[in-house]
């Protein structure tokens, strides 16, 4: 219950400062903003916080107090000019929010119970197939906040600092402090950010379409999108004679680990993944950064495309929002600045003459309150682990199509065809769109051009970003650089959605014109809905009772962030459960930022295969306990001596059955 209030209390707060700022916003536009920020600004302040006193619940009591000065300070700057009412057109379009949101909410809310840590009836925890490599490190980095002084360090590598974005993580370690089970807390945090997503980019499509039924479409093809994937994973086919039909493929796509239509990078390069499933359920940091990017763009993007001026406030609200994003994403951070040059340079080149020196103001005020805030997150955390290590930051045409730079695997232009599907197609066709330059242009003319106008200036945002995430890999997963394409998408959509339904129109009287609309429709959603299914009904065990039961004893006798050596199992509940630190992690976790955990894992060997002639190893690295489970026994690049460790060190926990062991190490340590 302390969580919720203490939730309700910043979402509450958040709306009154944006009721204060932008009265002139329509109203569930306003009501939507005050949310977001009431949500970034309890991610940030109990950080900011922590510097000076941990991550502690002090720190939150006194987060809430600069929260409520923050709130006053907004009422000193408000703007006094009258609200807008929230009249017809406004109940109309909460209608088709509410209509378009809370079915996906409810998905969205199914799918983080069944993917976060499910309590299955045998005592285990149980996640999805899209979560079961992913979730392990959002429920360290979680864990491992509470009460942590800061700078946050990486417990996933010994002396590392975290430079993982983890602001959403530390979202859900607010809750946990506050009495919500560690699922619960994430399951909660996770569905609440997804709602803000669709409810920004609903919101967003409904100001930059012009048909209703558009914007529906956008946020469709969005959250749903698919590609062409179908045609390969349906499609009947003779293999050693043996005859598979759809059925068999149907069966093996609802079944089979990473067979759907949307995600299978062998043998059919298909690597468009789907958002909801395969980016926003497992993917905290892009989920965080969208949180936030979906306020900035509607604050950004629509006074553009009217030609209308900022408003000083939504400028100064941007920017903030805008700075704050690093720790949330780097990718949509650097997303958002791309797209912000690329509408920046569009509107300087369409001002009036005479005018651009007062057009590029609101950029410089927009620009220089995100840079001022953002620029020591991304010195003090990005741009180290970036400069750390050779993989980042390259030169690499056609990301993941041109696999470690030797050569595209399918033909440029059909590779995009077959991934995106049809939304590509009406992409590309929507830019080839014409002015009307009639000479009196009429009513329909000036609409038209008007329509015109936004779709070159969402072009100029999105394939600024185009450009540069086709050119150049920014982490050394090149799969990752989707993470800037699916930003390129969602800004061009709103086009391609108004193209579709200018063609329906004009087929108009034409015979088959339904069942034209409805063969579109499967191709575009067919390769989503398999995916969502599967997703939907996967279900993988994580952890076992014994695992668990080994993390609660963790967490009830040993020092907080206390060291332990363990195996580099990516499924760890020391390290993802209780929140203690790690000498080295999975590989899947730390090679992809930065680390080479050749000579840690070595060390470790090491010591498990002889531990009395490895104690300077713990003196070393500090280490307070030695962990033993299956995985450790297994691991063929381990070979555990466990007499030795029972001879040198003292038994602190053994499971029923043997399988889980913790040895504490003794200060001083025995002699060999």
């Amino acid at each position: 219950m302390l969580s919720i209030l203490y939730l309700s209390f910043f979402l509450a707060c958040g709306l009154v400062m944006a009721h204060f700022l932008l009265p002139r916003l329509r109203p569930l536009l306003r009501g939507y903003v005050g949310l977001s920020l009431g949500v970034l600004l309890m991610m940030w302040l109990p950080v900011l916080l922590a510097y000076a006193i941990s991550f502690t619940l002090t720190a939150h009591l006194a987060a809430a107090g600069v929260m409520t000065l923050l709130t006053l300070l907004c009422y000193f700057l408000r703007d006094k000019r009258p609200a807008l009412p929230f009249d017809k057109a406004e109940k109309s379009l909460l209608l088709t929010l509410l209509i378009l949101i809370v079915p996906m909410a409810l998905l969205s809310g199914y799918l983080q119970y069944t993917h976060s840590l499910r309590p299955a009836a045998d005592g285990s925890y149980h996640v999805g197939q899209s979560t079961y490599g992913d979730l392990s490190l959002h429920l360290a980095v979680t864990t491992s906040i509470v009460n942590a002084p800061f700078p946050l360090h990486n417990s996933l590598m010994l002396g590392a600092t975290m430079a993982y974005p983890y602001l959403s993580d530390s979202f859900a370690a607010s809750m946990l402090m506050m009495g919500m089970s560690l699922p619960v807390a994430m399951a909660f945090t996770g569905t609440l950010m997804m709602a803000l997503v669709y409810s920004g980019y609903t919101l967003l499509c409904a100001q930059l379409c012009r048909r209703k039924g558009a914007f529906v479409l956008a946020v469709c093809l969005l959250f749903f999108n698919g590609g062409l994937g179908f045609f390969y994973t349906l499609s009947g086919r003779v293999e050693s004679g043996v005859l598979t039909n759809v059925l068999d493929n149907l069966n093996e796509v609802l079944s089979g680990y990473y067979k759907t239509p949307t995600n299978q990078p062998d043998p059919n390069n298909l690597r468009w993944s789907n958002i909801i499933c395969d980016m926003l359920i497992p993917q905290r940091g892009i989920l965080g950064g969208w949180t936030i990017l979906m306020p900035c763009l509607n604050l950004l993007v629509p006074p553009l495309a009217r030609r209308e001026k900022h408003d000083v406030r939504a400028l100064v609200l941007l920017g903030i929002m805008a700075g704050g994003m690093p720790l949330l994403h780097t990718h949509s951070f650097l997303a958002l600045g791309l797209s912000s040059i690329g509408f920046c340079a569009y509107s300087l080149c369409t001002a009036p003459r005479g005018t651009r020196g007062e057009a590029i103001l609101p950029w410089l005020l927009y620009g220089g309150i995100s840079l001022v805030l953002a620029l020591p997150q991304l010195i003090g955390f990005t741009f180290v682990q970036a400069t750390g290590s050779d993989h980042f930051l390259r030169f690499q045409f056609n990301w993941c199509n041109n696999r470690g730079g030797q050569g595209l695997v399918d033909p440029y232009v059909w590779f995009y065809i077959k991934n995106i599907g049809l939304p590509y197609l009406l992409i590309l066709l929507a830019l080839c769109r014409r002015k009307d330059k009639t000479a009196e242009p009429s009513e329909s003319s000036l609409r038209h051009n008007d329509e015109i106008f936004r779709h070159r200036l969402l072009a100029a945002g999105a394939f600024t970003i185009y450009v540069v995430a086709e050119l150049i890999l920014f982490q050394p997963n090149e799969y990752d650089n989707n993470k800037l394409f699916y930003v390129w998408f969602l800004l061009c959509l709103p086009m391609a959605a108004d193209y579709s339904l200018e063609l329906f129109e004009k087929l108009r009287g034409v015979a088959g014109r339904r069942a034209i609309a409805a063969l579109f429709l499967i191709t575009c959603f067919l390769s989503a809905g398999l995916t969502v299914i599967r997703e939907c009904i996967s279900d993988i065990p994580a952890y076992d009772k014994k695992a668990i039961a080994t993390a609660d004893f963790v967490k009830a006798y040993t020092p907080e962030h206390a060291i332990f050596v363990t195996g580099n199992q990516h499924l760890n509940p020391i390290s993802s459960l209780a929140g203690r630190t790690i000498l080295c992690s999975a590989d899947l976790y730390l090679y992809y930022h930065g680390f080479d955990t050749r000579q840690r894992r070595a060390e470790i060997a090491a010591f498990y295969a002889d531990p009395a002639s490895h104690l300077a190893f713990l003196r070393q690295y500090g280490v307070q306990y030695i962990y033993v489970s299956p995985y450790e026994r297994s691991n063929p690049s381990l070979w555990v001596n466990e007499a030795a460790l029972e001879a040198l060190f003292p038994l602190a926990y053994e499971s029923e059955d043997g399988s889980e062991r913790i040895f504490s190490v003794p200060d001083p340590l025995p002699v060999s």
